[in-house]
């Protein structure tokens, strides 16, 4: 791979949930602060917009007093220092008064823009926030209002007018310093945030930690969770049980591996020391013709057993599909029982069937095969003189099919392990060329594919039987 491909490759991993969650923390300050910010803005703007305008008609207010006290419209011009004064301190005022002909008495002016024209407010009426009005001065923006005051009875019009430029200059101010506060609590809230998740992802190093030591060789070790978090504890008791599966899988392919070599040990153990023995010196044509039978049954062990674990792998694997037919459960029973009817007879068992007319939807093959394995060890394992009986019945959740035998029985220690693969209840019976330890396995394979069970009760010394619960 080349530096260039690896470079674009490391873009591309993700994040670390530690820079995750500090970067969420740091949106979410952002937000906050954005949001607490621009509230503080919009009502420090409105009290300010509300006092000037407040402080602007109490001006014009006073104005209206002043010139009220005054003989006449001419006083205004003679003497202009009472107006000026009231506007002292306040350099953002700009006074317009005019006399009854539209001569201009007096201005101070802030800007060379001249005042636009608006409606005046009536002598009689009293100046109210309402009367107030927007303007546009050469710089930012204003507010202006204009009424008709009495000078010695003859009407003047008062128009005074704000510029908001200084206003704007404070609240531009405000909005930088807020933005700044905005980016120094987002940066410091990511940074807290990440000391803070990885201060608190020490549980989940450590559980790593602890993982990363586990091995083929120490699948025993589990993880502690009794002091995890709990949002970790579920995890590790998760982990917990996968490892506790691993650890049964690998112990029983293990097994299942040594069970295996043993078994074809024996085979080819029996064919090596045949074949020396009859290379040993010349034999004649009857001898070797015993040599060849004796093979081919080896012969044969070995391809069942080969077929029987290929089969089994099949049904792990999940490559095997069923193919469902409706069938008649009693003439299918009853086929069987004709096939295993002679081989009965020769060794003095019995073999009966006691099924009404049933039908099941299952496989027809996988079905004979499972009933083949349960009634050839039924008769293989029962005595002489003894019955092996194959019979039916539809229960709440199906049909339940049985295979039961007179017999020695199974020890209730060996009920547990009978269905696993080349387990043996009898250690006596591993050598005989027809017991592989599979036949079980299969049947327990072939009942979860069809989403039933099998089960299997024994009374040492009683009865065995084994049933296959089709739902």
């Amino acid at each position: 791979m080349s530096a260039a491909t690896s470079a674009a490759a490391m873009r591309l991993l993700p994040l670390s949930l530690t820079v995750r969650v500090a970067l969420m923390l740091a949106a979410v300050a952002i937000a906050t602060f954005l949001a607490a910010g621009a509230y503080l803005y919009q009502t420090l703007a409105s009290q300010m917009y509300y006092r000037d305008d407040v402080e602007l008609v109490n001006k014009a207010t006073q104005i209206r007093r002043i010139v009220a006290s005054l003989p006449s419209p001419q006083a205004i011009v003679q003497d202009q220092r009472p107006l000026v004064e009231t506007l002292s301190g306040h350099n953002d005022f700009m006074l317009r008064v005019r006399g009854p002909a539209g001569e201009r008495l007096l201005q101070t002016s802030i800007t060379s823009r001249p005042l636009p024209k608006i409606a005046s407010v009536p002598a009689q009426n009293a100046l109210t926030l309402d009367d107030i009005h927007d303007w546009v001065p050469e710089q930012g923006s204003g507010r202006m209002v204009s009424a008709l005051g009495l000078a010695g009875g003859e009407p003047v019009e008062i128009t005074l007018a704000r510029e908001r430029s200084d206003r704007l200059r404070i609240l531009k101010r405000y909005g930088a310093d807020l933005l700044l506060a905005l980016a120094g609590g987002a940066a410091l809230a990511a940074l807290l945030g990440y000391a803070i998740v990885r201060h608190s992802m020490r549980s989940v190093r450590s559980l790593i930690g602890k993982a990363n030591d586990i091995n083929a060789s120490r699948l025993n070790t589990r993880l502690s969770v009794r002091d995890a978090p709990a949002e970790l504890r579920e995890m590790g008791a998760a982990f917990n049980a996968m490892l506790d599966r691993l650890e049964e899988g690998v112990q029983r392919l293990s097994g299942f591996a040594a069970d295996l070599a043993h078994d074809l040990r024996t085979p080819l153990n029996t064919l090596m020391v045949e074949t020396q023995v009859a290379l040993s010196r010349p034999r004649t044509v009857e001898e070797y013709q015993a040599l060849l039978a004796s093979n081919s049954e080896e012969y044969e062990r070995l391809a069942r057993m080969i077929e029987n674990t290929l089969f089994l792998a099949r049904v792990d694997n999940a490559q095997l599909a069923l193919q469902r037919e409706t069938l008649d459960l009693r003439a299918e029973l009853l086929r069987i029982h004709d096939y295993f009817e002679i081989l009965a007879e020769d060794v003095g068992v019995r073999l009966a069937v006691d099924v009404p007319a049933l039908e099941l939807q299952v496989d027809p093959v996988l079905l004979q095969r499972a009933v083949n394995n349960l009634v050839s060890n039924a008769i293989r394992y029962t005595p002489a003189g003894g019955e092996v009986r194959l019979s039916a019945r539809r229960v709440q959740r199906g049909v339940e099919l049985a295979v039961s035998n007179t017999g020695p029985g199974i020890a209730p220690e060996h009920l547990p392990r009978i269905f696993d693969r080349y387990y043996r209840a009898d250690a006596a019976r591993s050598s005989q060329a027809h017991s592989a330890g599979l036949g079980l396995s299969i049947v327990r394979a072939i009942m979860q594919l069809h989403g039933g069970e099998v089960r299997v009760e024994s009374v040492p010394g009683g009865s065995t039987t084994f049933f296959l619960c089709f739902n």
